[in-house]
């Protein structure tokens, strides 16, 4: 079937926005696999309808899985090596760290109770197989479902073939429903229910050959319709319709779609074929423009793609469309077949290289937040441009790859993507042999990466062969990039005399360049130098030439929260009590900063650090749960903790054991398995608002032994009906709540509905739901309308 996503999920499931007609039978029978096996494939023809049905099947299952399900969509994957890079990113897991991806993903879900859909793996059999059989073998609660047009062949799969829908009944239900929404007033009546039963049986029910039919009503009478496709089913196969094989129906009813496009439109659409992921009109037009479909004709021929359902306009928060994973290997046969496959494969590569060298380029800007996200929305048409560019022999266009893969060190870091980054630039640098600046950067690129990694040795002679060869040739920025790089090897060498010699030697080749981006970068990784060690001073020194680097870019997020996040950690581990209070405001504001461009390796450094200080000041709830958030953090982007710095792992373990004598080992253990459940967005919410107490159950007698005074006066309450929570001197708050909780509690009692408290308080409704969802918790409550005189 055709399929339209909005950008929400539930459960980890995309959301559809058009109707689900019938296999009642098929999600019975599916259910049952379930309940017999950990590995089921739906097989069947391309547009019978299998992601469909396994997202149905998929979100009835939800109930019976406490971590919900993650969607991986695999079509435009064509490398197969970035198989457990696709999975892991759609599990939300980065890749820092000394482990593998497949790796990271066994130890992530060795302890999960979740239901992983991989959609589309024919084209990866082989890369499917093994990883879904590794899984089944390392993570006992985890189930497969799969869709392919084949068996992946793996012991213990339950194959469940699916066939098209009935064409007397579902078929025919899901005609109507799209001609529905084709031609208003549409239904099946008995005047032409003939007419479009014939229809279905044509198209043998195919739910994709039927929606692309459907679409030729705007322009033709039912009854011409039926007709038509009659005499060409019958032309095609020679009057024997009962020889016609599922793959050729489908086969048939694309082409006759493409047949009753204009001209313009299949040039068109055999271009789009280049795009792996969605696009917007303006990348359509850069890249498919040319020859006999001129650029300012691209919007009105993309138009009309859209109406034929050929193209689909997909829900989200900017105007994009995408071609179905069908159409689009039709179209990329006739392009191949029309000799222009290379000229709009190299049209589709300038257009993202260019893109990601103006994103590069302006990478401490306003739009900050903004152009990562961006980046991540277009990683499939990335690994299409680098895989055309890395993996050339042509020289011009090979430097031009290597220069790609460079381009996108922000998005490799920032995404926690670094071994994927660390791939692509070893496969152009093994292109790019000879001297030049290009090279230059990609080794010091590929050298931060890998430090980042904790591969130290590996990433030594890549520094030192870049500043050695940027010298060679008179690289002077490059030369500078090299030289800060071989500073922050030196600091985790512990060689940190060395290290600021090379910092300060940065610092001041920066400023004569002019370059703020490498001025405020090193001034960050040298205030960490200094903070790690207690020297407050120096770091506030580099760290303020950090910031006034970056003050004509006041939107700008990455380099700044570092910047403020290692000052607070100076303060931290200059043991200053009298700062205490410009400690916190700085960890909430650093983190703050995080959040905006998900860079979640620093918000794991942030969270700790807020820990530490909660545990300091007897805030030991929030100590608690704040480390569970930081420990499910590390856990997904797989990094070494705190960088395996041992004065910072220190300070880490007197916080964990502080708080653990404080609340109990069951107080301590509820309250970091609450931390530990929220997603980054939620625990960072919670820690930025300064909460002390979760909502949830009662924290057992470990935690009513901790908290003695801060009971209900009825014995036979529970525990945890009216948790409370403290400020920031250690006093207990009346109510529970926190000054956001009480805020959203005063608009609720002025009647304010949760979309309406969003809009005033800037925030998500979902934010405002959790709100209102956690005041009703905290105070026992059964009912919005209860929540009154609150103050």
């Amino acid at each position: 079937m055709v399929l339209s996503y909005v950008g929400e999920q539930i459960g980890g499931l995309p959301l559809e926005v058009t109707g689900f007609i019938g296999r009642d039978q098929e999600l019975r029978d599916i259910g049952e696999l379930f309940g017999r096996g950990r590995l089921v494939s739906l097989v069947g023809p391309g547009g019978v309808g299998k992601t469909r049905l396994a997202l149905r099947a998929a979100r009835a299952a939800l109930p019976d899985f406490p971590d919900r399900a993650c969607f991986v969509e695999l079509s435009s994957l064509r490398d197969p090596v970035l198989l457990p890079h696709t999975v892991a990113a759609a599990l939300g897991l980065s890749e820092q760290g000394e482990r593998d991806p497949v790796g990271l993903l066994v130890g992530y879900l060795a302890a999960k109770r979740l239901l992983l859909v991989l959609d589309t793996c024919e084209h990866l059999l082989d890369a499917c197989a093994m990883l879904v059989d590794l899984l089944l073998r390392m993570a006992p609660g985890v189930t497969v479902l799969v869709t392919s047009r084949q068996p992946l062949d793996v012991p213990g799969e339950f194959v469940y073939p699916i066939t098209p829908l009935p064409t007397d009944h579902e078929a025919v239900q899901l005609f109507a429903e799209r001609a529905a929404a084709v031609v208003p007033g549409f239904a099946v009546t008995d005047a032409n229910r003939a007419d479009v039963t014939s229809v279905c049986r044509r198209l043998d029910g195919m739910p994709l050959a039927i929606e692309l039919a459907v679409v030729r009503l705007r322009v033709l009478p039912l009854g011409e319709l039926a007709a038509r496709l009659e005499h060409r089913f019958q032309a095609l196969t020679g009057g024997r319709r009962g020889a016609v094989p599922r793959h050729r129906t489908l086969r048939d009813a694309i082409d006759w779609s493409h047949d009753l496009c204009t001209p313009e439109e299949r040039v068109l659409w055999r271009r789009l074929s280049v795009f792996a992921g969605d696009f917007d009109a303006e990348a359509a037009e850069i890249v498919c423009g040319g020859g006999e479909l001129p650029a300012e004709d691209v919007l009105e021929q993309l138009i009309g793609l859209v109406d034929k359902s050929v193209v689909l306009r997909v829900e989200s928060d900017r105007a994009c469309y995408r071609l179905l994973d069908t159409l689009r290997e039709y179209g990329a046969e006739r392009l191949a077949a029309s000799g222009e496959e290379d000229v709009y494969r190299r049209a589709h590569f300038d257009c993202f290289a260019a893109f990601a060298a103006r994103v590069d380029r302006s990478f401490h800007s306003d739009r900050q937040a903004e152009q990562l996200t961006a980046l991540t929305h277009r990683l499939q048409d990335f690994r299409v441009a680098l895989e055309y560019g890395t993996g050339t022999d042509v020289p011009e266009l090979a430097l031009r790859g290597l220069d790609l893969a460079a381009r996108l060190w922000t998005h490799w870091i920032t995404s926690g993507r670094l071994r994927e980054g660390a791939r692509w630039l070893a496969n152009g640098l093994a292109k790019v042999v000879h001297d030049c600046p290009e090279r230059v950067e990609a080794l010091h690129r590929l050298a931060w990466i890998l430090t980042v990694l904790g591969q130290h040795a590996e990433a030594e002679p890549h520094v030192l062969e870049s500043l050695a060869m940027a010298e060679r040739i008179g690289d002077r920025r490059g030369a500078v990039y090299a030289t800060e790089f071989r500073g922050c090897l030196l600091m985790l060498y512990g060689r940190l005399e060395e290290a600021h010699r090379d910092f300060d030697t940065a610092r001041r080749g920066f400023r004569e360049l002019g370059d703020t981006d490498g001025l405020a970068i090193t001034c960050f990784i040298q205030t960490f130098a200094s903070a790690h060690v207690g020297e407050v001073d120096h770091a506030w020194e580099v760290s303020g030439e950090g910031l006034r680097a970056l003050e004509s870019a006041p939107g700008e997020c990455w380099s700044r929260s570092y910047c403020l996040l290692y000052r607070q950690l100076a303060l931290w581990m200059s043991h200053d009590a009298s700062r205490a209070d410009e400690r916190d405001r700085l960890g909430r504001e650093a983190l703050a900063l995080k959040l905006k461009v998900d860079d979640r390796l620093g918000a794991a450094v942030a969270l700790e650090l807020l820990a530490w200080s909660a545990a300091r000041s007897g805030r030991f709830e929030r100590a608690a749960w704040l480390l569970g958030a930081a420990d499910t953090v590390w856990v997904r982007i797989g990094g070494a903790r705190l960088f395996n710095a041992p004065p910072l792992l220190a300070e880490h373990d007197t916080a964990a054991t502080t708080t653990r004598t404080a609340l109990g080992s069951a107080g301590y253990e509820d309250h970091h398995a609450r931390g530990a459940a929220l997603d980054l967005a939620e625990s960072g919410a919670h820690a930025i608002q300064d909460t002390d107490m979760l909502p949830g159950p009662a924290a057992g007698a470990a935690l009513e032994a901790s908290t003695a005074g801060d009971a209900p006066e009825s014995p036979d309450a529970p525990a945890a009906a009216v948790p409370r929570t403290r400020d920031r001197t250690g006093a207990a708050r009346p109510g529970g709540l926190t000054n956001r909780e009480r805020q959203v509690a005063a608009l609720v009692a002025e009647g304010l509905t949760n979309r309406e408290i969003a809009e005033r308080l800037v925030v998500s409704k979902r934010t405002a739901d959790a709100h209102v969802e956690h005041i009703l918790n905290k105070l026992g409550l059964t009912s919005r309308t209860q929540i009154t005189g609150l103050e």
